[in-house]
């Protein structure tokens, strides 16, 4: 995948953070009651052990007595941890202008986590080891990664435990949202579903004769885009974008439908009136 133009200036202007649950996340990422990572001294409570955690928290004494590895919560154990999960699958690119706002949305995304002063990392397919996200450019260089298909097309994605996930995709692979988005919200603390289309794939106009080309595996479809074609094929979209909607409620997940071209500034008040960020 090429690398994406995106407007830094206009990103870091739009002065949003991540949504964080306005409740006690207690069980599922520890309470929010400070702005530290764990060094007050003040005990909370245990959790289970997750890879990453640190060793240093780990009760030792409860591992010999259970065989159960569990870590103390402080205070200050608050940084919440977040899974930004982005297609990468050449249809994310099939357009110079959706390959743009691809970027720009995933670095908006980003800016806000470094706003939350959240443990973020990026995981771009299934195969490959998440990467830490310590700078907002470190967006460029993960959306170059040209993969065969979505991250979110089997395989075992490395979610972490209590994480909250925010997911990036046009969706425009076969799957069922019943059984994939629970399957992305299982044993996290929050989840937030980012589809983001071209207008013409989700409002085509009819402009008869027409070669489609399917960019991951390469096959071609000639069609007739007459006005009935496009009814279906609009009613198709309606009905995925129902389906993800629908299935994102059931699961306890955020939805938001973005259309490329729009500005960062109406792509950010779009996800904050969805709930996935709110104003810094």
């Amino acid at each position: 995948m090429p690398t994406p133009s995106i407007d830094w200036p206009a990103v870091r202007a739009a002065a949003f953070r991540l949504t964080l649950p306005r409740t006690p996340i207690g069980g599922r990422v520890g309470e929010r009651l400070g702005s530290g990572t764990g060094s007050s001294l003040e005990f909370q409570d245990y959790r289970s052990y997750a890879p990453g955690d640190d060793l240093r928290h780990v009760d030792w004494a409860a591992y010999a007595r259970s065989e159960l590895l569990a870590v103390r919560l402080y205070r200050e154990e608050v940084a919440p941890r977040v899974d930004l999960v982005i297609d990468c699958s050449r249809s994310m690119a099939v357009t110079d202008e959706k390959l743009r706002a691809h970027g720009e949305v995933t670095a908006l995304l980003a800016c806000a986590c470094a706003s939350t002063a959240a443990d973020s990392r990026m995981i771009t397919t299934a195969s490959r080891q998440p990467e830490p996200l310590l700078r907002a450019e470190d967006v460029e260089r993960a959306l170059a990664c040209d993969a065969a298909r979505s991250a979110l097309e089997g395989g075992h994605l490395p979610l972490r435990r209590r994480s909250l996930r925010v997911v990036v995709s046009d969706f425009l692979f076969p799957h069922d949202p019943e059984a994939l988005l629970p399957r992305l919200a299982r044993d996290g603390a929050s989840l937030a579903i980012v589809q983001l289309t071209l207008r013409d794939e989700a409002e085509p106009a009819a402009e008869g004769g027409r070669r489609l080309i399917d960019a991951e595996g390469g096959g071609e479809l000639d069609l007739v885009m007459d006005p009935a074609a496009v009814r279906e094929y609009r009613a198709r979209f309606d009905r995925l974008r129902a389906g993800l909607s629908t299935a994102a409620r059931r699961a306890g997940a955020r939805f938001v439908h973005v259309t490329a071209g729009r500005p960062v500034r109406d792509v950010a008040r779009a996800l904050a009136a969805a709930g996935v960020l709110e104003a810094a």
